[in-house]
């Protein structure tokens, strides 16, 4: 009766275990073939019969590459490199708002604004850390006559054209990760007509980047005559709200002999090389010492610039 009894469970034991190992195996699979998938997946197993004449050889197992293998490292570094275009496209895009050119860079500006008044802007990149540059304002707002600012009233006459020449040197630059760059620009200008009385203007300007998309500039303003000089500080923010378009509203502070006022431009980048801007301004005009005045209504125009 025992020995029944221990046969018996010898035999419910080992079905036990068969079954175990069956379930076991079943889960062990599944992984085994994700696992082959996995790694071997650029890998194809042929079994190949080789036949002579009349000699028959074993089977045996050859191994081919995918026809269409992927290359993961050719694909990191294209990818890479895609990457890196884009990046410095974007740069370049950026690069052409800022005020610095490169060694043989041009920028042509043209301006009209709603009171016939216009202005021609040209600016040339001798070196990376050297700009000058040439321009004619028309002065077609009027003046106040009895404006007591005597110079508002000599350089400024409507109807008169504005020529100026000045060029700009690089102090700090934004390499090596610094946020900060500073640049001097120095220019001689003076009114057409009779008298053609002439003046000195200087800005140092400051430029604060927190990032690709946003920026500060705080500039000084100085403009020195035989009459008497005019200081003013300008201060503006650079905010990019797309890759293609950004604002940038600025105002002038008098210090000396200055009148505050403010300008708003939007900046449209149809390409890296063509820029428009639309702006509302009550300047007087858009270039050195024209900017530290202020007009009795406010004017809005476009700028073309086209970088050559």
């Amino acid at each position: 009766m025992y020995k029944n009894l221990y046969k018996k469970s010898i035999f419910y034991l080992l079905n036990i275990s068969i079954l175990l190992i069956n379930v076991y195996a079943e889960e062990i699979n599944p992984k085994k073939e994700y696992e082959l998938k996995r790694y071997l997946s650029q890998i194809i197993w042929e079994k190949v019969k080789e036949k002579k004449e009349n000699t028959q050889k074993p089977l045996k197992w050859e191994l081919y590459k995918n026809q269409t293998p992927i290359d993961f490292e050719n694909n990191f570094k294209k990818n890479t490199k895609n990457k890196s275009n884009s990046i410095n496209n974007n740069n370049e895009v950026l690069q052409s708002s800022t005020f610095f050119l490169s060694r043989g860079e041009k920028i042509i500006d043209y301006g009209l604004v709603n009171d016939n008044f216009d202005f021609y802007i040209l600016k040339i990149g001798l070196t990376r850390a050297f700009n000058i540059d040439f321009s004619s304002e028309l002065i077609n707002s009027k003046n106040n006559s009895h404006n007591p600012n005597k110079i508002k009233n000599i350089f400024f006459e409507k109807g008169l054209r504005n020529l100026r020449g000045g060029a700009t040197f690089q102090v700090f630059s934004q390499s090596r990760g610094r946020p900060i760059s500073t640049n001097i620009r120095l220019s001689y200008g003076e009114k057409s007509g009779g008298l053609r009385n002439g003046y000195i203007f200087s800005e140092i300007i400051n430029k604060y980047s927190i990032s690709n998309w946003l920026s500060f500039n705080l500039n000084p303003k100085f403009s020195f005559t035989s009459f008497e000089n005019v200081y003013s500080v300008s201060s503006s923010i650079n905010l990019r709200l797309n890759p293609k378009f950004e604002i940038i509203p600025e105002a002038n502070i008098n210090l000396k002999n200055a009148e505050n006022n403010f300008s708003f431009t939007g900046r449209t980048y149809l390409s890296k090389n063509i820029i428009i801007d639309t702006f509302v301004s009550n300047s007087f005009g858009v270039n050195d010492m024209a900017k530290q005045f202020k007009t009795e209504s406010t004017k809005y125009g476009v700028n073309l610039k086209i970088r050559l």
